[in-house]
């Protein structure tokens, strides 16, 4: 959630996140030691959390701004904690940071970290309470335009005893970062410096892609856009969305950060070869830029493959032996010796008028009719069509090729232009371990075009989705289609490894009667009863299969 302070126009404007996990896995264990010597490693269950994790303002000189931090105690004793400034810089590419001590030496006031003031360095928040701690901001006059970073980082500090040792069981360091922009000469600039693949040749549609954004201003800014993955043929395979939701995918000035996706595809025969990936990205709050790069991987599963080509060469050599054989019997029926060598001269009017590329065929339909004038009862047909297709079998399995080989053809033009496949893509850095699902994908764009969300009726059972149908977006329809009617969907996936055509509902005992209702409502979908649902939040899973698309579409 974003919360925006309306403060006067002459005032600074700042938006507060609230914790984020991506805030954990990208801050921990980077500050420095030097800043706070006495303070040791958790060694018993220690919980402290701050609220917001990020400060994001925008500020003219001379301007003075003040704030509070939520400091939430939530043990059953009372805990002393500790507050000091220090400025906040970049370091490396996976968006971690340092922290920075004041130099007041060397900075001359001109460091955020300077400008921030903390009336209580010592305070003591009982148990299981909150504590506002206070903090004021004033950027002085002369302080340079662009962006300027610093932390304020809120631990437990162990008591010295008489001796000098410290004495303490436990200890903990959170942090919330404060981000200001200076107003000025302001310069927001950036681009990518690389997009690419982990791996440039893949057996399976799964692609790990790094893109590297570097920020060539003096402000930090936020990319945000996507990553589409097309096949060969141009159609869509995957969007990987950029920023979308995340307070901290900040790029630092003159820094660069690299973002980590995982994209995992359905697998299909129809789409082996070479895939495109296109990154847009769009930047900036003064005037909105935006850069793109591309990137290409190939996907080659190399058994499959070496048995298509085996096929193929097959099918080639199956189909010139049979348009040989063509040859040769159309040559024999106008009188031709087809092992001699012979021009158009050599050939004369009356074999000319007998040589016919359908020759062969009407032949064989003579030599067809001719056997059945002979025959009385079905068992006699039946038999003489039989003898024929063995007289010309070699015929009828060069036929048998053609149709199979174009059935394939057809269905791989069919299967190939198919506009959107399933996928998953899995977030690393920034939201690590966040997963997103095309269904998500589909879901949010149903969302925009529905008028007012239907309440959730307390009395339904919650739900599960797995989409099992192959069929893109089938498992966002209908979720649609049942919240509509008061239900709570929990969750919704994909299973990319199955393709079935029947929708199955598996329900916890004692809820018979509410997953019948849902059969109902789903046209006679199956029924399963299954008691390890209780693990789960759902107390029923619906696997969505082919034969719901009519229903919810």
């Amino acid at each position: 959630m974003k919360v925006i302070h309306k403060i006067p126009r002459n005032m600074i404007s700042i938006s507060k996140t609230k914790p984020n996990k991506a805030h954990l896995y990208l801050f921990s264990g980077i500050f420095l030691m030097s800043l706070l010597p006495a303070i040791t490693f958790a060694q018993s269950a220690l919980s402290l959390t701050v609220s917001p994790t990020l400060f994001e303002m925008s500020a003219n000189p001379g301007q003075e701004w003040s704030s509070s931090i939520r400091v939430v105690n939530s043990n059953s004793y009372p805990i002393t904690i500790f507050a000091n400034a220090v400025n906040f810089a970049p370091q490396g590419e996976d968006g971690q940071g340092k922290f920075v001590p004041i130099i007041e030496e060397e900075s001359k006031g001109q460091t955020i970290a300077e400008w921030i003031s903390i009336p209580e360095s010592e305070i003591i928040i009982p148990p299981e309470q909150t504590h506002k701690l206070d903090f004021t901001i004033k950027v002085p006059e002369d302080a340079s335009p662009g962006g300027h970073f610093a932390a304020v980082l809120i631990g437990t500090k162990p008591p010295a005893n008489e001796t000098g040792v410290p004495e303490v069981k436990t200890s903990q360091i959170v942090t919330s970062l404060v981000f200001l922009r200076v107003t000025g000469d302001v310069v927001e600039s950036g681009n990518i410096r690389s997009f690419r693949t982990t791996s440039a040749i893949l057996e399976k549609p799964e692609a790990t892609f790094e893109l590297r954004f570097e920020n060539k201003g003096n402000v930090h800014i936020q990319p945000q856009g996507d990553i589409k993955i097309l096949n060969m043929w141009g159609q869509e395979r995957g969007v990987i969305p950029i920023n979308r939701s995340t307070m901290f995918g900040n790029v630092l000035p003159e820094s660069i950060r690299m973002f980590t996706f995982t994209w995992t595809g359905k697998w299909s025969m129809a789409d082996i070869g070479r895939y495109t990936a296109i990154a847009t990205i769009g930047y900036g709050d003064k005037e909105r830029q935006f850069v793109n790069s591309e990137t290409a991987f190939w996907v080659i599963p190399w058994k499959i493959m070496g048995a298509v080509i085996l096929v193929l060469l097959g099918f080639a050599y199956l189909f010139t032996w049979a348009v040989k054989l063509y040859i040769r019997k159309m040559l024999n029926l106008a009188g031709l010796n087809s092992s001699q060598q012979f021009s158009g001269k050599m050939i004369s009017n009356n074999q000319k008028a007998r040589l016919s590329v359908v020759a062969p065929i009407e032949a064989g339909m003579l030599d067809l009719r001719g056997r059945l004038q002979h025959t009385t009862t079905n068992t006699d047909r039946l038999k003489t069509v039989a003898g024929f297709v063995s007289n010309y079998k070699f015929f009828f399995l060069a036929l048998l090729g053609a149709i199979l080989f174009i059935s394939a053809v057809v269905w791989y033009v069919k299967s190939a232009s198919t506009p959107e496949r399933p996928y998953e893509v899995t977030f690393e850095g920034v939201g690590e371990g966040v997963k997103i699902t095309s269904e998500d994908t589909a879901y949010q764009k149903l969302v925009q075009g529905e008028k007012e969300k239907v309440a959730t009726n307390p009395e339904l059972p919650q739900i599960k989705i797995v989409n099992r149908s192959g069929i893109n977006g089938l498992a966002a329809s209908l979720r649609i289609y049942l919240e509509n009617m008061g239900y709570e969907i929990v969750s919704m996936s994909n299973d990319l490894e199955t393709k079935e055509n029947n929708t199955i509902i598996v329900f916890e005992p004692g809820l018979e009667d509410q997953a019948l209702t849902l059969s109902n409502i789903l046209e006679g979908a199956l029924l399963s009863s299954y008691s390890g649902l209780s693990e789960s939040k759902a107390q029923i899973s619906i696997y969505v299969g082919k034969d719901i698309v009519n229903i919810v579409q």
